[in-house]
């Protein structure tokens, strides 16, 4: 099988020349995957010269015209050899496969701004949600009483979260009162849905999505809790000159855009790699070993699981997040430096998924994070860090591109809970 690759204006078109068969059918599919984590989502097959389809070959072409209808892209197969057109009309998929169709790609509609990013190349779309829409942001337990093992799994505060409000911290899933600590873990929800992965080793995810009447909960031990509205979403891009883009320029870029020096925001996003850390048991322990911090060396790498390397590479991600310039910072606890020069701060949680091409334009952020869980499988969820060691340091999550709802916090300035050696130490990691 040869594959010879063209790209216009609108379309990539593929011409295919031999058997799309069992043998090849892998091959053709690597090409069309290849195009889809480039961001086309318009792809025409020229099948002139194709003398045989098997039903290998079919089910290539169909699941891939199902993963682009899904996001509003097109898969068409023009210029069919006789074979395969009799083949595809007896299959009953010639207008599913739109044979003969041209390129037209649907109209989307028209972003409100764009602006560069930090790298070269790089660009946003901007899309206006509500001019006026904020974030109220609070910030729920003390975390030094959590990671020096004082605190008592009863003090738990339960939280409901509907489509517009986020949440990140420590936590357990469900409505019932905490009676051990054993199932608590990081945890961050949106877009009426909660994801939480206990600290108990196992490095398992689990969810709960609103169904109906059920609606996702946590109860939580400490975090960031928001309730209100997003004002802007951006559509970002690593374009074609660069390979992916930093958690860093999507954060200067959400703060562009709501012109606020501390928003909360909501990403999803094809991912090229995370960064991050994950608490491998609930920092509950005896009194007697209490005064010894969990970040101590060598006693954390019993508690965190780090990423020495990049992790979850060509994944899509569910990112939740309060970040702020080095100035917001100062309101709002929990935030954390995200680059070596503390410009930028942040609390960041992260889930990963199976790859999901994400759809163009201008998307609602439900309709987006619902089908997430489709596949029933959360790979993992970190606690996102910057490692900016200059020797062997992973660097930063990064991004193909992706959909950031964001908006400004509204948050009156509150002095945090007095920081405890261990807390303080969670700066670095």
């Amino acid at each position: 099988m040869e594959i010879t690759r063209t790209a216009a204006a609108d379309y990539v078109e593929l011409k295919l020349k031999g058997r799309l068969d069992a043998i090849w059918s892998d091959h053709v599919g690597r090409a069309l995957a290849e195009c889809v984590r480039a961001g086309e989502h318009a792809l025409v097959l020229d099948m002139a010269e194709v003398d045989y389809i098997s039903s290998a070959g079919i089910r290539i072409l169909v699941i891939y015209a199902r993963q682009l209808k899904a996001i509003h892209g097109r898969l068409a197969v023009i210029n069919a050899s006789s074979n395969v057109r009799t083949v595809l009309q007896l299959a009953g998929l010639s207008a599913f496969l739109q044979v003969g169709v041209g390129p037209a790609r649907p109209a989307a509609e028209q972003a409100t701004g764009v602006f560069a990013l930090a790298q070269p190349g790089t660009q946003a779309e901007v899309y206006e949600l509500d001019s006026q829409a904020t974030l109220q942001v609070a910030c729920l337990g003390d975390a030094a009483e959590w990671l020096s093992g004082r605190a008592s799994p009863t003090a738990c505060t339960g939280v409901d979260f509907p489509v517009p409000a986020l949440g990140l911290g420590l936590g357990v899933l469900g409505s019932d009162p905490v009676i051990a600590g054993e199932r608590l873990g990081e945890f961050l929800a949106a877009g009426g849905v909660a994801v939480c992965q206990p600290a108990d080793g196992t490095q398992k995810p689990d969810y709960m999505l609103l169904q109906g009447a059920l609606m996702p909960t946590v109860q939580v031990a400490y975090g960031l809790v928001g309730h209100g509205g997003f004002r802007r979403l951006l559509r970002f891009d690593k374009g074609p000159e660069q390979t992916s883009v930093p958690l860093s320029a999507v954060v200067r870029a959400c703060l562009e855009a709501v012109a606020s020096d501390a928003v909360g925001l909501v990403i999803v996003a094809e991912t090229a790699a995370l960064i991050g850390a994950s608490l491998q048991k609930t920092p509950s322990r005896p009194a007697a070993e209490q005064a010894r911090s969990i970040f101590a060396f060598p006693d954390v790498r019993d508690w965190l699981n780090f990423t020495a390397e990049p992790a979850f590479a060509n994944t899509t991600s569910l990112i939740v997040g309060v970040v702020a310039t080095a100035a917001g910072a100062t309101r709002l606890p929990l935030l954390k430096p995200l680059i070596s020069s503390g410009e930028l701060h942040g609390h960041l949680h992260a889930a990963a998924f199976p790859y999901r091409p994400l759809r163009k334009g201008r998307v609602e952020l439900a309709a987006t994070v619902g089908p997430l869980f489709e596949s029933e499988q959360v790979l993992g969820l970190l606690h996102l860090l910057n490692d900016w060691r200059i020797v062997n340091g992973a660097g930063e999550s990064r991004f193909l591109r992706g959909a950031c709802w964001c908006a400004p916090i509204d948050a009156s300035p509150a002095e945090p809970p007095p920081a405890s050696a261990a807390l303080r130490e969670t700066v670095e990691w």
